[in-house]
């Protein structure tokens, strides 16, 4: 192979690789193993969170705890109960929100792998939905003696 063909082949491979690369997208095996890694990272920040939540609720109690051992009317007591039980409702809209976010980074990141799938699995997916078609929408195309 003389040089200027060398260079030919090697300039062709630098222009259409890097072509062929971004059209293929993600197989179904490595969309799987990223569903399945975000999965696990979803697992670990939701443990993550109950620990927090836990011990948030634990501070509270033992905060609430010491300031109605120390107040001395009742109009100091209930504004202590008032605001531990603000405390709680806030602790429980910080829950909400993050099962709100939650919901929404898995949806918006399986929306994102599913849509990263390869070309070449899409055809095949597209021909295969045609192939079990074709029965239905032309049964001329049918082999003889099959149902």
């Amino acid at each position: 192979m003389t040089g200027s063909k060398m260079i030919g082949l090697i300039v062709a491979l630098l222009l259409f690789l890097p072509a062929g690369c971004m059209s293929m997208g993600c197989t179904a095996e490595s969309t799987r193993q990223a569903l399945a890694a975000q999965e696990r990272a979803d697992e670990v920040s939701q443990a993550v969170v109950d620990n927090q939540s836990q011990a948030m609720k634990i501070l509270l109690f033992q905060s609430t705890l010491a300031q109605l051992e120390q107040a001395q009317d009742p109009k100091h007591v209930e504004a202590i109960l008032n605001e531990a039980w603000n405390q709680r409702d806030l602790f429980e809209f910080w829950m909400v929100q993050w099962e709100r976010a939650k919901a929404l980074r898995l949806v918006g990141a399986t929306t994102k792998l599913w849509s990263d799938q390869s070309t070449f699995d899409l055809l095949c997916k597209s021909v295969q939905a045609k192939v079990k078609r074709a029965p239905v929408e032309y049964p001329s195309t049918q082999p003889a003696g099959v149902e």
